[in-house]
């Protein structure tokens, strides 16, 4: 195009004089107006001097000054250099210096800032200014003058960093920023229809589309200043301008789908997405949360003008293939060049240097004719002199087979470690593909001890995938367990009152410090189970545990409790050590094992102790009398409990109360547990916290309530409780997946819905994985100091029982609002059935072994020395190769961003790391000789410097128990196990010993969850996998849920139904679980039409009312006929009708080019699946034999037609015939419904109707009869 950009707009103001061209905030400037107020910027700007070529400074924000000042320095035919207000003045002010601009435009009110950064003698000019020029020159109206402007004139300058630091500006030419309008306008429509949101810093390339928009008929919306870094902000201006175009790199996509608001921008259609590698599952959440909007992904240096490239990316691309999208193919009259080191072009799937050519190309960097050399150089490739250069990109890149791109990094990303050469894009992205991971970063960094080059990765949670304890609130300890802080703590008794606050306290040694046997098989029974080794669990293994009762003796006064006694019953609550455990051990869970819970016993005429208040030490097993008070007659044992602060504060932040009450309720869920031995039981006396002045705790320390013990009155039982199980999926034979609520002594089904493995603090996700089944916990009861306490107590209980069951608790609700995501999700739940929730306690379970109930060790807490990083680390060993697993990973709160929104690497290489590596020392000692061999052995090295950290290098504490036992045995030495925290290294451990010697998924699957109208129930075609009904569910709008019936025998250890009637009675059995009551509306695809009816009818026959059936492509699409005539209806793999029908199920077409070889190489069930499961790589090969064997069993399914005449449905029946379908089971019949009827006859076929773009024909139909028979 022999066009400027000038030349395009005045094509507008001819076009749309009186249209909107600019919008901000409240003001608003048609074509003509900003054609007028650029033209008089433009003379006031020739009056100047401002010739062809100038390059004119612009220092303005987000405003309709910025887009007077850029179409007015380009009608003056000067070209405009953006300089951000919010660029560091050091930038701007070499920006100024080196671009040697002469006139800046200035915003009003940043004159005397810009004075101070550019060099005397530049002229600063306002809209003020050439507003009064014209009024004293009396020019007026608009003007479109021939100032000799021609295509290869610059546009603009924009400035890119360098390699060596410093900013290096860009020249970009009228003709190829013209390119690139007339490229978004006929490809991707930028035209009069779009409303296009400036929010991009216009110092960016990618601004300058957003800013020239008008010049193909767009109106521009001027975001405020700063609103890029909002993404709130950014919605409510999308919302409120009704924005059809917004641009982004993908760390502000993430962080606007990341608000959960996005999917109400309803006006978005498009979103372009540039700046950094797309990756494949950030574009399929966004497809996801935004089906009707197009999602691109842009490619292009700035030396190439904005964008060179594009993809649109479709279902497909993000169903299968690399983890970062394509950047597609070159924009109009652009060509793509990768060449080899040599310079020569590659093959496809070969990587090189991708080298660009074409309109698009700058002129060359302003003032750099030696860079411009090295970068721009002549193409060799091409005789038209409109492409005789090209542009060395650095970066990486190679063919697909369909012609796009891919990239695959920087040459410059490449570095060389570890005798290989490791692209860190290949890394960020691979590590990007974990669940938990929002986003990654990769740099190299050099160990200033060593010299040793280190791969780092920080990393940004993704707090819906890896909740962290205290969310939003939380140490570093909880993303990362590198510093042992909870170790320490717990190793510490912070809990315990110090020596020194109990110095001259009468003390008092109870008897029984030695622990009985049984004391011992009880408290080590009790733990926190992480692994569940017992076997399979029933729906009656967990009534009897829910029934679970404690047996006692006979009633006895506690005036007969003797000192003895006493002890005994204490020394439950004591410490337990063992020799196979790092850390110690209590009867009662405590929440982080902090023991920051303290009883004080309020003791009158018992066991021959004075009367008082006492405080119990747990590691002394010691009473300490605080302060004495006056008797009385009766016997009385009261217990006050304590929380100390300082104890939990270090580890937890937010809901410190409710974690002390549950530790509360847990012990006096132990009381319960050992009292009745005794004939005795424990009630709840008071909540008084005046009682605190008798026990001299610190002022910051919480009271938590008082209890008393009392006779024994047998079991009480559990009214202020509401107990729900939720049965995973395949977990429990006899108990499908889904939510119970424990009643009456049985378990009534509530809900399909379950509390998902990520509402699960992230630490915590494997075992829910692991776990047959969860409790929630939900207190009613009226005192509101009892509610986190009757929460501790229940778990506690159900923590001591004999069948072999083991718990994890996994999340709790708040009071202060913090509610652990556990408690959310159940509480959405509980609300979706109709039912109050409240303060609730959330925990997993399983069978445990014999084996485990009776270890002492530390199997079971190991799992949780490992924070998020760690964890995070153990997963990239399984899918980097060694040389590729970063040295360490960081959790970062925060990724640090640059102005556009980019990772910041350079923040992050200033980012202190303290490196595991130190300098090789080798053993000097005879001592750390024999420990180092030790320790080599253990933890399986071939080296080891005396200062290497024990946990840095890989060790945990199952290695610790045995290396210290190792020591101990090899040096006659009686080291305690947690003398590894003290003395980490071989070093120190050297000097100890010398000095010592002096959550099956609910077959109702929710694919829209929103609205409050009755549900959609729509059964899927043959296979019975609801995925191909997903877009069609989206689609429907979220006004009313959707739910998929997935066949039974999907699911593992599931066997499918065999007849249509069994599958209906099962499906109506789950469909009046979730809806109880009528009207029904019932969908049916393909063959899931025939299930649809069926069940109608079923429903009817109970006296129930359908609104609605809706029976979509009733009928089988036509095959080879000659196969299906000799066969019939046979299952079989010799029946090529059928092989076609089943490998439709699987490609959702029988006109795919593979079908012709999945019929050559399907002989049988193990073949075709074998076909299948290399076509479908990300398809479990289980799940494609389950539903093949689905297909097999439903295939001949049909109605004879006696059985069609004995069904006459009231229903209103709409069918919705697919192009070239056979007819379906009722076509050609009668008398089966009240009404005949109505056929809607699509022009799409049987697999086409549920894609785009044919879906919109059957949702248009879809609407028009949910209407008339509405």
């Amino acid at each position: 195009m022999d066009k400027c950009l000038p030349d395009l707009l005045w094509e507008q103001v001819r076009a749309q004089p009186h249209g909107v061209a600019v919008v901000y905030e409240n003001e608003v400037l048609t074509y003509r107006e900003l054609a007028e107020r650029s033209s008089e910027l433009a003379v006031y700007l020739q009056h100047l001097g401002v010739a062809l070529d100038e390059c004119v400074g612009m220092f303005v924000e987000p405003s309709i000054e910025l887009m007077v000042g850029a179409w007015g320095i380009l009608f003056s035919g000067g070209a405009y250099l953006p300089l951000s207000p919010e660029y560091p003045e050091e930038r701007l002010r070499y920006m100024i210096e080196d671009s040697r601009a002469k006139v800046i435009f200035a915003q009003e009110g940043l004159e005397k800032r810009l004075t101070e950064l550019a060099p005397r003698g530049t002229r600063i000019v306002t809209l003020k200014d050439a507003a009064e020029f014209t009024r004293s020159r009396s020019v007026r109206g608009t003007r479109e003058s021939d100032i000799g402007l021609r295509p290869n004139n610059l546009a603009y300058i924009i400035y890119t960093s360098g390699s060596t630091g410093k900013p290096k500006g860009v020249m970009i030419e009228h003709r190829s920023i013209v390119n690139q309008m007339h490229w978004l306008k006929t490809v991707y429509k930028l035209n009069h229809e779009k409303v296009v949101l400036q929010k991009t810093p216009m110092s960016f390339d990618a601004a300058q589309w957003e800013i020239l928009a008008p010049s193909s008929g767009s109106k521009v919306v001027m975001g405020a200043p700063g609103v890029y870094r909002d993404p709130g902000r950014l919605i409510e201006t999308i919302a409120r301008h009704g924005v059809t175009t917004l641009q982004c790199v993908p760390t502000l996509l993430q962080a606007l789908l990341d608000t959960e608001e996005l999917h109400h921008c309803k006006s978005l259609t498009q979103i372009f997405s540039g700046g950094e590698a797309l990756t494949r599952t950030l574009a399929r959440q966004c497809l996801k949360t935004m089906p009707g909007c197009d999602l691109v992904n842009l490619y292009g240096p700035t030396e190439c003008t904005i964008n060179s490239s594009a993809f649109t990316v479709d279902q497909a691309t993000v169903k299968e293939g690399p983890n970062t999208i394509s950047i597609g193919r070159p924009v109009h009259n652009t060509q793509y060049y990768i060449l080899d080191p040599h310079r020569a072009p590659v093959g496809v799937g070969e990587i090189g240097e991708l080298f660009i050519g074409g309109d698009q190309l700058a002129r060359g960097y302003l003032h750099r004719p030696d860079l411009t050399a090295d970068r721009f150089i002549d193409n060799p490739f091409s005789t038209d002199p409109r492409n005789a250069r090209l542009y060395k990109t650095g970066d990486l890149a190679f063919w697909n087979p369909d012609g796009s791109v891919q990239f695959a990094g920087r040459t410059d990303n490449q570095v060389k470690l570890r005798g290989f050469r490791v692209e860190l894009d290949e890394i960020k992205v691979a590590i990007e593909t974990h669940d938990w991971v929002k986003n990654a970063a990769v740099i190299v960094k050099k160990d200033p001890h060593t010299g040793f080059q280190n791969l780092i990765s920080f990393i940004e949670l993704n707090p819906k995938e890896a909740a962290l304890m205290d969310q939003g609130n939380h140490g570093a300890h909880h993303q990362s367990k590198k510093s042992k802080l909870q170790v320490k703590a717990q190793l510490s008794n912070m809990g315990c009152r110090d020596v020194e606050e109990l110095h001259g306290k009468q003390v008092v040694d109870l008897p029984g410090k030695t622990p009985t046997e049984e004391q011992r098989r009880l408290v080590f029974a009790r733990k926190t189970y992480r692994f569940y080794e017992g076997g399979e669990v029933t729906r009656e293994d967990l009534l009897r545990l829910l029934a679970g009762r404690v047996s006692g003796t006979v009633s006895r006064g506690l005036d007969t409790l003797s000192f003895a006694e006493l002890g005994e019953l204490l020394r439950y609550f004591g410490q337990y050590l063992s020799e196979e455990r790092l850390l110690p051990k209590y009867g009662y869970a405590s929440p982080g094992a902090l023991c920051a819970t303290q009883m004080y016993f309020e003791l009158d005429n018992v066991g021959g102790l004075k009367p008082g208040y006492y405080y119990y030490h747990p590691v002394h097993h010691q009473l300490f009398l605080i302060r004495e008070k006056a008797g009385q007659a009766a016997a009385q044992v009261k217990i006050h409990f304590m929380g100390k602060k300082r104890a939990i504060q270090p580890v937890y932040k937010n809901n410190i109360q409710e974690v002390l009450k549950i530790e509360t309720g847990h012990m006096v869920g132990l009381f319960e547990k050992v009292l009745p031995h005794y004939g005795l039981g424990i009630r709840d006396l008071e909540y008084a916290p005046t009682t605190r002045e008798h026990l001299e705790c610190a002022d910051e320390d919480y009271y938590l309530g008082t209890f008393e013990l009392v006779p024994y009155a047998g079991t009480q039982p559990d009214d202020s409780l509401e107990i729900y199980v939720q049965a995973h999926p395949g977990r429990i034979s006899d108990l499908p997946a889904g939510q119970y609520q424990y009643k009456d002594g049985d378990l009534e089904r509530i809900s399909d819905e379950l509390v998902l493995k990520k509402h699960v603090i992230a630490i915590n996700q494997r075992v829910y994985e692991d776990a047959s089944f969860g409790i929630t916990v939900i207190s009613r009861t009226r005192e509101d100091w009892m509610r986190y306490v009757e929460l501790g107590r229940k778990l506690q209980h159900l923590q001591m029982n004999d069948l072999h069951f083991g718990f994890m608790s996994s999340g709790y609700s708040s009071k202060s609002g913090n509610d652990l995501p556990s408690a959310k999700r159940m509480e959405s739940i509980l609300r979706a059935c109709g039912r109050e929730s409240g303060p609730s306690y959330f925990f997993v379970g399983g069978r445990v072994s014999q084996e485990q109930m009776l270890s002492e060790g530390m199997k079971e807490d190991s799992v949780h020395m490992k924070g998020p990083a760690e964890l995070i680390k153990d997963d990239l060993v399984n899918f980097l190769p060694d040389y590729m697993v970063p040295n360490r990973v960081i959790v970062l709160d925060k990724m640090p961003l640059t102005a556009n929104g980019k990772i910041d690497f350079k923040a992050l290489e200033k980012t202190n790391v303290e490196f595991v590596e130190r300098p090789f020392v080798a053993p000097r000692t005879a001592t750390e000789e024999r420990i180092g061999a030790l320790w080599m052995k253990e933890m399986k090295r071939d080296s080891v410097s005396v200062q290497d950290d024990f946990f840095e290098a890989g060790g945990n504490s199952l290695i610790a128990v045995a290396l210290i036992n190792k020591i101990n045995k090899e040096f006659r030495t009686s080291l305690p196990l947690q003398v590894v925290f003290e003395c980490p290294t071989i070093e120190k451990l050297a000097l100890k010993v010398d000095g010592g010697k002096a959550e099956p998924s609910s077959r109702l699957v929710r694919l829209q969850g929103e609205g409050t109208k009755k549900p959609i129930y729509c059964w899927p075609g043959l296979g019975g996998y609801t995925m191909n009904l997903r877009l069609l569910a989206s689609k429907m709008g979220a006004d009313r849920p959707f739910y998929g019936v997935q066949a039974h025998g999907i699911n593992k250890d599931e066997t499918p139904y065999s007849t249509i009637k069994e599958m209906a009675a099962e499906d109506v059995k789950l469909i009046k679980r979730l809806q109880p009551v009528g009207p029904y509306t019932l969908w049916g695809y393909s063959f899931g039409a025939r299930v649809a009816f069926e069940t109608a009818y079923q429903l009817e026959q109970a006296g129930e009312r359908v609104e609605h059936l809706f029976l979509i492509a009733p009928g089988s699409p036509k095959v080879r006929t000659q196969d299906a005539s000799i066969h019939g209806n046979e299952p079989a793999y010799t029946n090529k009708a059928y092989v076609t029908i089943l490998f439709s199920v699987f490609a959702g077409s029988i006109t795919d080019p593979a079908l012709d070889e999945c019929l050559k190489v399907a002989k049988d069930e193990e073949s075709f699946a074998a076909f299948i499961s290399r076509r479908l790589e990300n398809l479990d090969p289980d799940l494609v034999k389950r539903i093949i064997k689905i297909v097999a069993q439903t295939y001949e399914f049909k109605y004879e037609f006696r059985e069609l005449a004995e069904r006459k449905l009231s229903a209103p029946i709409t069918i919705f015939k697919a192009q070239g379908d056979d007819y379906s089971f009722i076509e050609n019949q009668s008398g089966y419904s009240a009404t005949a009827p109505v056929v809607m006859d699509l022009e799409a076929d049987h697999y086409g109707m549920l894609k785009e773009p044919s879906i919109g024909e059957l949702l248009k139909m879809i609407r028009y009869r949910l209407r008339t028979e509405g």
